[in-house]
């Protein structure tokens, strides 16, 4: 099933094979978690959204209109799922995100995780139309046309928003990379 794309795994899923489910599951729940955990900077309310995502994915996918865009579809809903969670709970949280080598330094592991949360900082004070096409462009890897359609908004809308989220959080960070720059 891993060599099946996603259009025909959703065929094999109205079919009735839990196995496409199953796979594609396996292929989009980190990335759709990741996508939602950094919306939100909160990761309980993210695996709900992402969930929700999925149980939606298995009641109602007849609605796919374009069984092709099934990646936009599943992060169009996961965003819908986020929002609603930003407006039942208008509080943000601090999440974990790290990932620890081996043969690093606590030293080295302290500064990343300083710049870490400046950079987790700086991007969840970003108004929210900023933060989601920064998360699914640079995070999640998503083409402005994908963007557009996750967002409901226009490619050059989205390219605007992106120049301007991409501005801030330089101008907010240029002291962070500054001083990485010169401690190198």
């Amino acid at each position: 099933m891993q060599n099946t794309n996603d259009k025909e795994l959703l065929f094999l899923m109205h079919s009735g094979d839990r196995r496409a489910f199953a796979e594609l599951y396996r292929r989009y729940k980190r990335a759709l978690y990741a996508f939602c955990v950094r919306l939100l900077s909160d990761a309980q309310a993210a695996e709900d959204a992402v969930h929700e995502t999925f149980l939606k994915l298995s009641s109602g996918s007849d609605a796919i209109a374009q069984p092709a865009a099934l990646k936009s579809w599943l992060y169009s809903v996961a965003r819908n799922e986020a929002l609603m969670a930003l407006r039942r709970r208008r509080d943000g949280g601090n999440i974990d995100a790290g990932s620890v080598w081996d043969d690093e330094t606590p030293l080295s592991l302290a500064e990343k995780e300083d710049v870490r949360n400046l950079v987790q900082s700086a991007l969840a004070r970003l108004k929210l139309e900023y933060r989601e096409v920064i998360l699914l462009r640079e995070f999640e890897g998503l083409s402005y046309g994908e963007i557009a359609c996750v967002t409901g908004d226009s490619a050059s809308s989205v390219k605007s928003r992106l120049f301007k989220a991409r501005r801030a959080l330089a101008e907010k960070l240029a002291g962070v990379w500054n001083e990485e720059r010169d401690n190198r």
